[in-house]
């Protein structure tokens, strides 16, 4: 099992509703931790690698 370590961040009301809305839509209406977790990794995947200058 991974090590986890706990990850704590402020936002907004605004924020917390877009998440909510999203994860509403997702088949297991995942827990808001959850669905922030995915979201960064979905982010993450389809990233590219930046040029050098």
């Amino acid at each position: 099992m991974k090590k986890s370590e706990l990850f704590q961040m402020r936002v907004t009301l605004d924020w917390l509703a877009q998440i909510d809305a999203w994860r509403s839509q997702q088949p297991d209406l995942p827990a808001r931790a959850v669905a922030i977790r995915r979201l960064i990794e979905k982010a993450l995947d389809q990233r590219t690698p930046s040029k050098p200058e």
